[in-house]
């Protein structure tokens, strides 16, 4: 969490703090357009609230001239239980109806992530024995992921390698490098196989090449499923990385043919892929089939680039959104916020022709319907204030030096010498007697660490504080007030409208915490009354966020445990 501009950001729509981000781009199959149209903060993703959020964006989506044609996600438990349970109401299929255009929406489980799967099982569990395959794989084969360490040692320490894509993290990959398909593409290339090829025709590894057959058939499947630009098959002269030009092209036949192999391997029980990613790669082999021949037979495409339809797109924004925040792996959900206006502001600029002036008008918000709903808001807050508070002797001397501080950049920034004058003093304040139970000197702390130059606030200024202090310690205590006020669209605002609705003369038996404006018609009390959110919501924000981080860890603590203890047993 953080805040920033009189708003905490980091917090999910009912108020709790926000672990992860789930964003919806739409990509063009037939240009370069694409653009995050959602965002959505969330502290658990689950089907349900994907499924939720899913329905709103196809709403706004139906309400332009976009036209869906398929949806593509990762090999999440979350995200096939999304498309099982929620969109093909218990059984994975292929496509599903859209009820308003009454066309298919093809069901794409990402072949990118789902090749990362297939090297990460190839690594994991080392040996696969693999049933026969019509044409491509007539006598099965027996690949050993020990093949590719020994290839690697072999040629470690020549100078010229002829598989020099291998590195040590390809063959002992970190959990974070292992999200990487940079490493999977390092064992099913070409480099790999024909080194493997060589060596079993050449120099008696004669066990290596069954493993260069399948690295064979994995290379094939990724040629034809990694296809971006309709000259791709000319300029490396593969007849694989072709695009697909027709509902009866090979490229298609091969890949139901491969759906057909993975079932049959799965059901062989032999030594082989995961089940959730045999099925993953089964589903999108079939769904990408599906989907090319509806788009060529159906929409009237010349030719359909396989390639277009992954997570390439989301993922390289990420990494341009990363990049913008200071090249971080973790990034806030600010930083994302303001990185996505940074894009659109530059997309706008180049493409459309608008003026800057033009976009800020475009990116505010209708000032009426958040007045109202702010307004609406504070009187709900401000009916739950009970003043049940009081600040200690510690407490008071902190906002004492505090609102020194305020008030000198309050004066600072109006450039008012009147101002000055109504908030500033160079008198020592007397003894504060709050109520009977209560007599302290407030100045107390600033006394002892003033070297001459610290602003010392006046009477006014003092109260107001002493005022918001009471405010703000009631939200912060109770929770259903705390949800109310970080459910807003800006806290700042909210608080200021809050104090200025529960501020009376009569409170404190007190003259000086009503408003207060000078002689130029600046409002020092909403000055103030800002200038003091922002220090103790930083804090706020600061607590929150450690305690959902503990929160976290202990939740990570418990679950190492569980699985220790099911390990031992």
């Amino acid at each position: 969490m953080e805040y920033s501009s009189g708003e905490v950001q980091g917090l999910t729509a009912d108020g709790n703090v926000a672990s992860t981000l789930l964003c919806f781009m739409i990509k063009s199959l037939v240009s370069k357009y694409k653009d995050i149209v959602a965002i959505y903060p969330m502290d658990k993703l689950t089907a349900a609230k994907q499924y939720d959020c899913y329905n709103d964006v196809m709403a706004t989506l139906h309400s332009t001239a976009f036209n869906v044609v398929a949806i593509s996600v990762d090999n999440a438990a979350t995200n096939r239980k999304f498309y099982s349970d929620f969109l093909c109401n218990g059984t994975l299929s292929t496509s599903v109806i859209d009820t308003v255009s009454q066309q298919p929406i093809f069901l794409i489980l990402d072949p990118v992530h789902t090749i990362k799967n297939v090297y990460n099982n190839f690594q994991g569990r080392k040996v696969f024995e693999c049933p026969p395959m019509e044409r491509n794989l007539p006598n099965g084969c027996s690949a050993n992921f020990n093949h590719v360490v020994e290839l690697f040692n072999m040629e470690s320490t020549m100078a010229l390698k002829k598989a020099h894509r291998l590195t040590p993290a390809t063959l002992n990959p970190k959990s974070i490098e292992k999200t990487s398909v940079k490493l999977a593409v390092s064992v099913f290339c070409e480099s790999t196989r024909d080194a493997l090829q060589f060596y079993a025709d050449n120099e008696g590894k004669l066990s290596w090449a069954s493993t260069a057959d399948f690295l064979t058939l994995i290379l094939k499947l990724w040629n034809v499923l990694n296809v971006k630009t309709r000259t791709k098959g000319k300029h490396k002269r593969d007849y694989t990385m072709d695009p697909v030009r027709s509902s009866l092209d090979w490229k298609l036949e091969f890949l139901r043919e491969f759906a057909a192999f993975l079932l049959q391997w799965e059901q062989s029980g032999k030594p082989g892929l995961s089940k959730e990613t045999s099925l993953a790669l089964r589903h999108t082999c079939l769904a990408l089939a599906d989907c090319a021949s509806f788009l060529l037979d159906r929409l009237g495409f010349q030719y359909v680039l396989l390639g277009h339809i992954q997570s390439d797109a989301i993922e390289s924004r990420f990494g341009w959104l990363r990049q913008l925040s200071g090249a971080n792996y973790y990034i806030s959900m600010r930083q994302v916020i303001e990185s996505d206006k940074k894009i659109r502001a530059l997309s706008l600029l180049k493409f459309s022709h608008f003026s800057l002036a033009e976009i800020d008008d475009m990116t505010q918000p209708d000032c009426e319907c958040v007045s109202s709903s702010d307004d609406q808001l504070a009187d709900c807050i401000a009916d739950g204030i009970t003043f049940s508070h009081w600040p200690s002797s510690s407490d008071a001397n902190i906002i004492y030096y505090v609102r020194g501080a305020i008030a000198r950049s309050v004066a600072r920034s109006t450039k008012c010498d009147n101002c000055r004058q109504l908030l500033i003093t160079a008198d020592a304040l007397e003894p504060l007697e709050l109520n009977e139970s209560l007599h302290y000197s407030a100045a107390t702390f600033l006394d002892s660490v003033n070297r001459g130059g610290l602003a010392r606030p006046a009477d006014y200024t003092f109260m107001l504080s002493v005022h918001c202090w009471r405010v703000f310690e009631d939200i912060r205590t109770s929770e259903l007030l705390k949800s109310q006020f970080l459910g807003a669209t800006c806290q700042r605002r909210l608080f200021v409208k809050v104090v200025d609705r529960v501020t009376t003369n009569q409170l404190y038996g007190h003259e000086f915490v009503g408003d207060n404006f000078c002689m130029k018609g600046h409002d020092l009390k909403a000055l103030l009354v800002q200038r003091f959110f922002n220090c103790v919501a930083k804090n706020l924000v600061k607590e929150l966020t450690n305690a959902a981080s503990e929160h976290g860890q202990q939740t990570k603590r418990r679950k190492i445990a569980k699985l220790q203890s099911s390990t031992s047993s």
